[in-house]
């Protein structure tokens, strides 16, 4: 009979082992601080899976640029390790940024408790913003704002309250005090609502995507299904395979999750924001309910903001950050999203490493078989197979103590529904196709392989090389060893939408094994 949840807590033992290769997914926000081929070949090393360049934070030629370096650095990188890397792009949507400040300011200045700072529509301050004059590129702010109402910039704690309405600006005082960088976030709270459209500059993004293929787009300020749909108009032929992801970050938002949730290929819990339009204490239903109805409707969920924020300056996390992480991998998180912690902070790197680590303990502690029964019992089950194989194969994993699920794939849909389940092992995904094997990578416990070789002269021998090669892969990674027993789960036909065949296989031993490339 299965145990209760809390009988699985009481059993938690500190001292047990965690696997060496994490689950859950990691995404890394590009800045100043990471933005270069070592340090980003460093935090592929360590475990990043996906990279995600802000759009609102300089030009397309930089941006440019950094792709580039992304991709180097995973050429390097991938010497050593079989997967591939995702790129996402953050597009502003109705989000609204303060300009560049004065190149003397060095990126950031302190503002201090009662210092008067003017918010101006005028562009003559895009690239000179100052204590003086701060530009904002949306002068929907300063037609909506009154007097009293407070303004945070960022999300806090630095805020300032507006004193008096110009024609095209707003005087405020700063009412807590903090440090102002380049392209900061203002918002109003409760300003972001009615209709959503797409700006100009987020169409020229979206573009700026397709041109270099880029692998998902991360839509800010999410509160309306509309803006999905004409993210996906923008993509043309392109909308099956770029992946676009709705950043929920205001309580409009969270209000309309579930018609978001439902055309979305997945979605952000944007804490840092929502923690500003929602009262705090709020915060941490909004994140829940989200993460549970993501995972009853199988779709990826990433918990961000401020999961490790005083690594921004410190070596190491506090204790509540460590916990904080925790929970949301034991809410049910896909993937979690470090952003000033890599971009600007002093120790991208170990923040990856820590988080790494947390993602490992936390990961053992999940009482699977329980969430795989609940997890059963709330999914609608749909009218086609490769929802039942899905579902087979993971009761199978459970039953036989398999130590991975080995999978082909050309499509990923059958990887997806199987990391939905969350069997208690890891979920190794070959295919052909890069994007697949990219956009893999949004979801829990999948490690994509890329199979490069060519193909070879009948269907049934070229599945058994890619078993072959997944089975060299996961023995390389610690996931299995002579003995195991692992789940395959392949198609019986070529080609998408085929996959009908669970089994179960022991691993042969692999010293006997030769790589790929050495069979004749």
């Amino acid at each position: 009979m299965q145990g209760s949840q809390l009988q699985h807590m009481c059993q938690l033992d500190i001292d047990r082992d965690c696997h060496g290769l994490k689950r859950t997914s990691i995404i890394c926000s590009i800045g100043p601080s990471c933005n270069s081929v070592d340090i980003l070949q460093q935090l592929i090393k360590k475990g990043v899976n996906i990279f995600c360049i802000n759009m609102a934070h300089g030009s397309q030629q930089q941006h440019l640029a950094t792709v580039d370096k992304i991709r180097e650095a995973e050429r390097l990188a991938n010497k050593k390790l079989p997967n591939r890397v995702a790129i996402a792009i953050d597009i502003s949507g109705p989000g609204i940024h303060i300009g560049k400040l004065r190149s003397e300011l060095g990126g950031s200045m302190v503002l201090k408790d009662g210092d008067k700072v003017r918010l101006t529509g005028d562009a003559t301050y895009r690239d000179l913003c100052d204590a003086e004059h701060i530009y904002v590129d949306k002068d929907e702010l300063i037609r909506k704002a009154v007097v009293g109402d407070t303004i945070f910039l960022e999300d806090g704690p630095l805020s300032i309250t507006v004193t008096h309405r110009g024609p095209v600006y707003l005087d405020c005082t700063v009412e807590t005090g903090g440090v102002l960088r380049d392209y900061d976030e203002c918002h109003l709270p409760g300003m972001l609502t009615g209709r959503q459209m797409l700006s100009d500059k987020d169409v020229d993004d979206i573009v700026f995507a397709l041109s270099n293929e880029i692998d998902m787009i991360f839509i800010s300020w999410v509160w309306s299904s509309t803006i999905v749909q004409l993210v996906r108009r923008e993509l043309g032929i392109k909308a099956d395979e770029v992946k676009v992801i709705a950043k929920i970050e205001n309580y409009e938002g969270v209000k309309r999750y579930d018609k978001i949730l439902k055309v979305s290929d997945g979605t952000i819990v944007a804490r840092g924001n929502l923690g500003v339009d929602l009262p705090p204490e709020k915060v941490f239903l909004a994140q829940k309910l989200m993460i549970g109805r993501a995972r009853r409707e199988g779709k990826p969920v990433i918990c961000a903001s401020q999961m490790l924020q005083s690594m921004v300056r410190n070596p190491r996390p506090t204790r509540a950050e460590a916990g904080d992480v925790a929970n949301a991998i034991l809410d049910g998180a896909d993937c979690l999203m470090l952003s000033g912690e890599t971009a600007i902070g002093k120790h991208p790197v170990k923040a990856v490493e820590t988080m790494v680590a947390v993602c490992q303990e936390s990961e053992a502690a999940i009482a699977t078989e329980t969430l795989f029964q609940t997890l059963r019992q709330v999914t609608t089950l749909q009218q086609d197979h490769t929802h039942t194989v899905a579902m087979t194969a993971v009761e199978s994993a459970i039953r036989s103590r398999a130590a991975a699920i080995l999978l082909l794939t050309s499509s990923g849909r059958s990887a997806s529904l199987i990391a939905h389940y969350r069997p208690s092992c890891h979920i190794i995904a070959i295919t052909r196709v890069p994007e697949v094997a990219r956009s893999l990578n949004l979801h829990w416990g999948t490690l994509p392989i890329l199979y490069e070789e060519e193909l070879a002269e009948s269907w049934a021998e070229d599945i058994d090389r890619r078993i072959h090669h997944g089975i060299l892969i996961a023995a390389d990674h610690g996931i299995i060893k002579t003995g195991d027993m692992v789940v395959l789960v392949t198609g019986l036909t070529p080609g998408t939408g085929f996959t009908n065949s669970v089994r179960m296989l022991v691993v042969p031993e692999l010293d006997k094994l030769q790589p790929i490339t050495n069979i004749v």
